[in-house]
């Protein structure tokens, strides 16, 4: 299937979420009906955060993230709109 580059304004927004795993479920649902999307990944901390962070750490001679949380990336899947409402019956649809 041959991918296009969609631009984010005007596309529909499936979905937002932190789970890494619920993003590649719904990922694989597109993907097998043939429906594309556009994922458009944000940390949460920013970039002048993360350069903070990795600062510190290294100022401390301490490895990243050593004993604490990994950053927070939010996930954000967009749809076609003509596709949207097909999406969104795929993803919420309850398993037997």
């Amino acid at each position: 299937m041959k991918t296009l580059f969609m631009l984010i304004p005007f596309l529909k927004k499936l979905l937002i979420d932190t789970n890494a795993e619920e993003v590649r479920r719904v990922e694989d649902l597109l993907i097998n009906n043939k429906i594309l999307y556009r994922i458009n990944t944000k940390r949460a901390r920013g970039s002048i955060g993360s350069a903070l962070d990795s600062r510190a750490y290294a100022s401390s001679n301490l490895a990243m993230y050593k004993g604490g949380d990994t950053p927070l990336v939010v996930y954000e899947i967009y749809v076609r709109r003509k596709d949207f409402e097909n999406a969104k019956n795929l993803i919420t649809k309850k398993v037997d």
